[in-house]
Formats: structure tokens, C-alpha cells, sequence
């Protein structure tokens, strides 16, 4: 089975604090822990709900995930649409889950021309992660939670303000050697969703299926609603097989992105407008 996997290249640039219960402004609350195959990092900012609950809801958010569109459990809901067996015992939020991934898959793949559509429902790998991220984010605000920053693998959506601070993320050099920071933004409302080889390569497959082979490094996709959307856009560009087709594309569909790439042995950058409109949103 061949998987698309992506690998997180932003972190969270910021002290990791609890704040004490007695301060005036609200409690920044931090959770870690491991998910999906990977990490989890969350902030969030409030007084009226307690950890135990937050706990639960995400705890709930995520087994939710699993039931619905793991890949590696055999009982799943997109494992039972693979073998062609009955889905009348999943319940309709699951379904809708599956639904909403596979639409957004779709819709990745008319856009970019490479995001690949496996017959076996392993794209829905691509997009599972910023798929969480949402579904945590939704069920936060059902909390009256309006304040938090969501990292899931490298996948990130960050709502409202960390007591009248921006949450910031420094996205690094996609360099295993040179552990530096290539760019700090601020996230206002935004989502944000990274693909990249350089530090596992072979791991996302282009439109040909085969293993992708060029110069960019790494690409950075921003997203107003939906960080399930940039993450499928994110890894449908780094499957192209140039720089130009991906510039093209971007240009085309008013993407705001980021691609990091090596030109002459120098790492270089290149950032569509949308991109900067957005950040300045």
C-alpha cells in the first residue's frame, strides 16, 4: 500500500505557559500528545470550561476520526467502502465526515492535477489531518471557546488571540541540517498546511504516480475556512512536476501559498499575492 504522507514543517513559536488560575486574563491551557501517526500541539484561552471537558471533546474529535476515515483499522467506515462492505451500522456523522473528505479531494484534484485519487482511498491520508484540525476547531466554538491554536502534524489552524497576542508560527528552512527559521507570520483566523519530501523522501507520489523528483523543497498553503482544503491543495502543488506548473496553478486559482525551492544550489522562495493579502487580512 503506497502512502501519501506529509511531513510537518512548522512549529509553534511561542512559550509554552499555563497561565496561574489568580491571573485576570484567562488560563492558557496547553495539550500534547500523539495522533494519527503523529504529534498534537494545543493552545487555548479560557476561564469557563475545564480541562477535563476540553480533554474529552478532543479525545472525542479524534477517536471520531479514526472510526470514520483510518486507512490501517479493518472496522473503519472508508475501510468498509474499500472492501465493498456494508456502511448501514456507521452513523450519519461519520458518513458526512466521508463525504466532506472525498469532496474535498475531488475538488484538489480538478485544481492542481496532482493530487492523486487512489482507488483505495489512500488521498483520504492527504487530508485527514486538516480535516481534525476543523473538526476539533468546530467543536471548540460549540464550547464557546474562541481562542486556540490547533497543530496537528504540522497542519494548523489558529482562531481569535492568545490573551490580545497574535499566534505566531515560524515555518523552518526545509533543511534536515540547517535547523533555522525561514519565515515568521502571524495567524490571524487562518489555517495553514505544509507538503514536503525533504525530510522523508518518496513519500508523495505525482500525477504518474511515481515518486516526485524536483526542486521545490517545500509549499505552505493559507486557507480563511478550512485548513482540510489547504492541507489537500498543499500536497495536490507538491505533486506537480515543475516549479512553473505550480506557479501557473497558483496564479490561475488565487491561491495563497508559499514555495520554498533551490535554484543554483541557494534556497530562494516564491509567494503568490494571495498570500500576502491574506496574512495583512
Amino acid at each position: 500500500m503506497t502512502l501519501v504522507v506529509k511531513l510537518p514543517l512548522v512549529f509553534f513559536y511561542s512559550a509554552l505557559l499555563l497561565l496561574a488560575a489568580c491571573s485576570k486574563n484567562p488560563d492558557l491551557i496547553s495539550l500534547k500528545g500523539n495522533a494519527f501517526g503523529t504529534f498534537y500541539d494545543i493552545k487555548l484561552v479560557t476561564n469557563s470550561v475545564s480541562v477535563s471537558k476540553i480533554k474529552k471533546t478532543l479525545n472525542d474529535s479524534i477517536g471520531e476520526m479514526n472510526k470514520c476515515c483510518s486507512t490501517y483499522d479493518e472496522k473503519s467506515l472508508v475501510s468498509h467502502v474499500r472492501d465493498n462492505k456494508s456502511t448501514d451500522l456507521f452513523d450519519l456523522r461519520l458518513i458526512t465526515i466521508f463525504d466532506e473528505i472525498n469532496k474535498i479531494s475531488k475538488a484538489a484534484n480538478e485544481i492542481t492535477q496532482g493530487f492523486i485519487l487512489f482507488d483505495n482511498f489512500d488521498h483520504f491520508n492527504a487530508v485527514a489531518k486538516g480535516y481534525a484540525v476543523d473538526l476539533i476547531s468546530s467543536e471548540f466554538k460549540k464550547l464557546n471557546i474562541e481562542n486556540f491554536f490547533i497543530n496537528i502534524g504540522g497542519e494548523i489552524k489558529a482562531q481569535g488571540n492568545k490573551n490580545d497576542m497574535s499566534w505566531k508560527i515560524g515555518i523552518e528552512y526545509p533543511d534536515e541540517e540547517k535547523r533555522e527559521i525561514f519565515k515568521i507570520i502571524n495567524l490571524n483566523n487562518l489555517s495553514v498546511a505544509t507538503s514536503g519530501n525533504y525530510k522523508n523522501p518518496g513519500h508523495i507520489l505525482g500525477k504518474n504516480k511515481n515518486t516526485v523528483i524536483h526542486n521545490i523543497l517545500s509549499i505552505s498553503v493559507l486557507d480563511k475556512g478550512s485548513t482540510a482544503k489547504a492541507d489537500a491543495l498543499a500536497t495536490g502543488l507538491y505533486a506537480l512536476e515543475s516549479l512553473e506548473e505550480m506557479k501557473k496553478i497558483i496564479e490561475r486559482n488565487n491561491i495563497p501559498a508559499l514555495v520554498i525551492f533551490i535554484d543554483d544550489e541557494e534556497i530562494k522562495s516564491f509567494q503568490s499575492k494571495y498570500w500576502e493579502e491574506l496574512l495583512e487580512y
